[in-house]
């Protein structure tokens, strides 16, 4: 292949995906605008919700929180639905959705209260530490779609992870560790892994 119908080959693939993205983010605003509670003050966004172990019973004991979890897997996705569903819980919801895009796609004026994230990816071979979710980008993008006295919690078995983590975090303008009271942690993955969890508390910091 000649180095013009390389290029054009891959100009032509990068085109498709971009619009890819769009058509999937034009779809997710759609769902949001019909899924999300604003007659809830308090609103808690857990990235990678698994099966929803967490998410659902922590709806259950804050029935005023609107609770929204969010999973790459449409099979957990749709599990956790039908176990909030069979409680009948109208304030927590599960959607397929990358974290980066649903923060886009949020409509204005919308700001989390408290984001969850346990047992997040910790990528840990060195050369995919780059797909890292909690980096400076996105606690930048996280710290514009939250509010003021936000707070994110964190939690993982991985200490190589925890402590790149909380680094990243002591090194961010937006965010501080705190001391809070912890949730316990009860999903399945850290049923699976059977390891020491490690967790952290992250507020924004105030402005000005």
């Amino acid at each position: 292949m000649s180095r013009e119908k390389s290029i054009m080959s891959y100009s032509s693939s990068y085109t498709a995906y971009l619009a890819s993205v769009d058509a999937r983010k034009a779809k997710l605003s759609a769902t949001l605008a019909e899924v999300l509670r604003t007659d809830c003050a308090f609103k808690t966004l857990e990235i990678g919700s698994g099966h929803g172990d967490f998410l659902v019973s922590y709806a259950q004991r804050y029935p005023e929180r609107f609770c929204l979890g969010i999973d790459l897997i449409t099979q957990r996705v749709g599990k956790s639905n039908r176990k909030a569903q069979r409680l009948a819980l109208a304030n927590c919801q599960f959607l397929k959705a990358r974290a980066e895009e649903l923060l886009d796609c949020l409509p204005e004026q919308w700001l989390w209260t408290e984001v969850l994230i346990f047992y997040p990816d910790p990528w840990p071979k060195k050369r995919h530490h780059k797909h890292r979710l909690l980096q400076a980008p996105f606690l930048s993008q996280l710290a514009r779609t939250v509010t003021p006295d936000a707070c994110i919690h964190f939690e993982t078995d991985d200490v190589d992870y925890f402590e790149s983590v909380c680094q990243t975090v002591m090194d961010h303008p937006d965010w501080q560790p705190v001391e809070v009271e912890p949730y316990i942690v009860d999903t399945f993955f850290a049923r699976v892994t059977g390891k020491q969890g490690h967790y952290a508390v992250f507020k924004q910091l105030a402005k000005g």
